[in-house]
This record gives structure tokens, sequence and C-alpha cells, in this order.
């Protein structure tokens, strides 16, 4: 992948959405902030949109880049934690939840990070792709109307539940390598 980011441009259509994401995080915040929680939803509903629609296009298109794949992963856990903070601030959500929902991406990150300076990657699992869609659908029913809001805090807790679990996965998958390699010396 090396040769081919090095020949691709930056703004690759992909990267510009991940970028509208984060900008629309500000955006969002200040909505929910004066109480327009029905357009702060819309706008968080059309990012989440977009974080699925950059991968499609990345992959369908061949506009897969390093720094695509680190922005996008950036935009998610900027975009959720963000609107999950804000929204345990105004107690819609419990801080117990956003606490490990956002340590979780701290935890996690900083894992992928640490083993991509080591040059081993480590992929998105289903469980994990699964949990950020569940984030987005929950939080967007907190935020379009009050009567969504305990539904949404429902799935939540379901994200919160595949959150816990896809960290395992992870988690698992980092050390399996080298519980193999030193089972194999002993």
């Amino acid at each position: 992948m090396k040769a081919k980011d090095e020949k691709m441009p930056i703004w690759t259509l992909p990267n510009r959405l991940s970028v509208i994401r984060i900008l629309f995080i500000p955006l969002i915040i200040v909505l929910i902030e004066k109480g327009f929680s029905f357009s702060a939803s819309l706008l968080f509903i059309i990012a989440g949109i977009t974080d699925g629609l950059d991968g499609f296009m990345a992959r369908r298109l061949s506009l897969k880049t390093k720094i695509g794949v680190h922005l996008d992963s950036i935009a998610d856990k900027l975009l959720v934690s963000s609107v999950l903070i804000a929204l345990t601030y105004y107690r819609l959500v419990p801080l117990w939840v956003t606490i490990i929902l956002v340590g979780r991406e701290f935890i996690i990150s900083g894992l992928r990070s640490f083993y991509a300076m080591e040059g081993i990657s480590i992929y998105p699992s289903f469980p994990g792709k699964l949990k950020t869609t569940l984030q987005i659908v929950g939080i967007s029913c907190v935020l379009f109307h009050p009567r969504l809001q305990e539904i949404g805090l429902y799935i939540i807790y379901a994200a919160l539940f595949f959150s816990i679990f896809s960290a395992g996965h992870y988690i698992l998958a980092i050390f399996k390598p080298q519980t193999e390699e030193l089972g194999g010396k002993n």
C-alpha cells in the first residue's frame, strides 16, 4: 500500500467526508446546547451516514489511504465521544456509560497506535463495527425526540455490551500471537 499511497492524493473524497464529520462536531454540540435536539439529531445522522459512506467509497473506488484509515477512526471517535459527553452533561446518558464507552475508545486506540508503530495492523472487527453502528443509532434516538430517548438509551446499552465484547476481542487478538509464541518456546 506504500507505493499506492505515494501516488494517491491526500484529499480523496472519503478523506474529505471524514474531515466534514469532524467539522460537524462543534455544530452538533452547539445545537444540543441551544436545545435544538432535532436539528442536532439530523446533523448527527448525516455524520453517521458519512462514516459508512467514506469506508464504502474508499474500498469500492480504490481510494483507501493510510491517512484515511486513521482519519476515519479519529473522526468516529471524536464524533461519538463528544456527543456522548454532551448528552451526559445534560443527563440524557448516564455518566458511567459514557466513561466506559469513551475509556474503551482511548484504550483500544492507544493499543492500535502502539502496535501500528511496530508495523502490526489491527483492523476493526465485526463486533466493533456493530458497536459503532449501535452508538450512532442510539445517540440519534436520544437526540431525535423525547419519546425515543428511552429506546435510544437501551440501544446505547447494547452498544456498551458490544463495546466491552469487542474490546476483549481486540485484546485477545493483540496478545494471542505472543501467547502462542511463548507457548511454543516452553
